[in-house]
């Protein structure tokens, strides 16, 4: 009895292994099956509705291109400052502001001005004066010395006051347009047209030389500066025309290579690379821009970008082969270019796809949402 149990269990045992190898086989598609090979996997069964156009897996040659970030800067940034000390009283802009070149931006008190101007008058009509009657003196002297009537030690003291009254004169004319130059500095006027893009100081502050007042940004004259890293630095020519890419504005603009310093920053390993940009509404300085420079060409195996489907992070297209339905095919995609999408996997040169001509392709209502989780009978989206 004891020996009829053993090899009961002992056969349990084995049926039981036997039965797990055959589905662990069954499951691997060994037996009961076949394996299709990946990126051939045909989806369920499904028929397209609606127009659609075949288009060609083929490779096209295309310009490659690597990015070098950069800020939208003013050609030309003005710090308005003062060339002489004191309190604003007048500053009618605001940041934000357009300015006109030659209008005046920032009034000082001038009042200390007037009135050492007022002193520079009084010190040259006294030093007029004064100069008269040394002159006066020096003519008539100089005549009584041509005639020996006076000593020469007495004509070369009276020619001696005649010099110095003739030298008080002239630094009193001096003093005088200094202080009719510091009047004029009184009134600040902007040197370009551009908009105020910082105000530093509020009416009644006090200013003095070398603290600005304003920055002005000129109008008409803006640029992308972008740190270009050193491998590249070769790819880039004065005067090349070159791709730039506004993303707060989706747009693309091709500015001109103007200017690119031709020493590194040992810390970033870069070249600071300046490119002209033209005229655009809405285009402002501090914009992010991302300048595309040419790399060399390469030519990858595409398909119309509207031929993918993606569903989360899956991406398929609808295989068109001679004498059989559409199928659907598990694709991976790599880099966009223009119209049409690398395909890195998932399709050979030549292999057909369909891209929807008008409106979206759906598949047949007795099929729908089969076969693919997540499509929702939908197959365009």
């Amino acid at each position: 009895m004891e020996a009829t149990r053993r090899v009961s269990k002992l056969v349990s045992v084995l049926l039981s292994l036997g039965a797990l190898i055959l589905l662990l086989l069954w499951m691997q598609g060994v037996i009961g099956g076949h394996k299709i090979a990946p990126g051939e996997t045909p989806l369920a069964a499904r028929s397209l509705e609606g127009p659609f156009e075949p288009d060609e897996a083929r490779r096209v040659s295309y310009v490659q291109t690597e990015e070098a970030v950069g800020t939208v800067k003013a050609k030309r940034e003005v710090l308005i400052a003062p060339r002489i000390m004191g309190a604003l009283l007048e500053l009618p802009y605001r940041e934000g502001d357009v300015v006109e070149s030659g209008k005046m931006v920032a009034r000082l008190d001038d009042r200390d001005i007037r009135a050492r101007l007022e002193q520079a008058r009084s010190a040259v009509a006294s030093a007029q004066s004064e100069f008269a009657r040394a002159q006066s003196d020096f003519e008539r002297f100089k005549r009584l010395r041509d005639q020996e009537a006076v000593p020469q030690q007495q004509f070369e003291s009276i020619q001696a006051a005649y010099k110095a009254a003739e030298a008080r004169l002239r630094g009193a004319q001096e003093a005088l347009r200094e202080a009719e130059v510091n009047m004029g500095f009184a009134l600040i006027t902007s040197p370009v047209t551009g908009y105020v893009v910082e105000k530093h100081m509020n009416v009644g502050d006090m200013a003095s030389p070398g603290r600005p007042i304003l920055t002005i940004q000129e109008t008409g004259g803006l640029r992308l500066e972008a740190a270009v890293r050193e491998g590249l630095a070769g790819s880039v020519q004065l005067g090349d025309a070159l791709r730039v890419r506004i993303d707060a504005l989706q747009l693309d603009l091709i500015g001109k290579v103007e200017e690119k310093v031709p020493a590194a920053d040992p810390m970033t390993r870069s070249f600071l690379v300046k490119v002209s940009l033209p005229q655009t509404p809405g285009l402002r300085s501090g914009m992010f821009g991302r300048l595309s420079i040419p790399t060399g060409t390469v030519a990858p195996l595409t398909v119309s970008a509207r031929a993918i489907q993606k569903v989360g992070a899956i991406e398929t297209v609808w295989v068109l082969q001679e004498g059989q339905p559409p199928m659907r095919r598990y694709v991976r995609t790599g880099r966009l270019y223009e119209d049409r999408i690398e395909i890195l996997s998932g399709l050979s040169e030549g292999e057909r796809v369909a891209v929807p001509s008008a409106g979206k392709m759906e598949p047949a209502a007795e099929s729908a949402g089969a076969g693919f989780p997540g499509t929702h009978g939908g197959l365009w989206g």
